[in-house]
């Protein structure tokens, strides 16, 4: 028995399926083409420029006061945030840092404490008011801050009062 010809797709090669021919092509040029419609392209949305080099410094020191002056403790507790650093400082050395002389001049109460990014640095606001902080305190709080984060200066506010462009000195 002889198969029957039934139109032109047994003439081209093309049997069963109108999907296996030209209409496929078709058919998968349609989808390609409603697929990429109702997405268009937009200018470039301006932002704040990206931060260069590390945030946050892995290897933290808290600075305490010894002798009169400010000195760097590295600390083995990873990473900290500037809301950490406050409230360490604050909560003042362990007791080995202690038995090695160290102390803290900033207040129990300068935490809790915001830090911000400012383009020229950090703005910091603790809990208390920076114009009755000793001068120790003050470099103990902007030490260590940029310590964490080498930024410029550090703007320290509280209570009403504040100490522009402060560096660790």
């Amino acid at each position: 028995m002889r198969p029957k010809i039934v139109g032109a797709a047994w003439e081209n090669g093309f049997r069963g399926t109108p999907w296996r021919g030209p209409l496929r092509k078709l058919a998968l040029g349609l989808v390609l083409f409603v697929s990429a419609c109702g997405i268009r392209p937009t200018d470039p949305i301006p932002g704040l420029e990206a931060p260069s080099g590390p945030v946050e410094n892995t290897s933290p020191a808290l600075y305490w006061v010894s002798g009169g002056s400010v000195v760097p403790v590295k600390r083995s507790q990873g990473s900290l945030s500037g809301y950490d650093v406050v409230a360490l400082l604050a909560q003042g050395p362990t007791t080995s840092e202690q038995n090695r002389g160290l102390a803290t001049e900033v207040p129990f109460d300068a935490a809790p404490a915001t830090v911000d990014r400012v383009a020229d640095g950090l703005d910091v606001t603790i809990s208390t008011d920076v114009s009755l902080l000793s001068k120790a305190a003050v470099q103990q709080i902007v030490c260590t801050l940029l310590g964490l984060q080498n930024v410029g200066a550090v703007n320290l506010r509280g209570g009403g009062h504040s100490l522009e462009l402060q560096k660790c000195a």
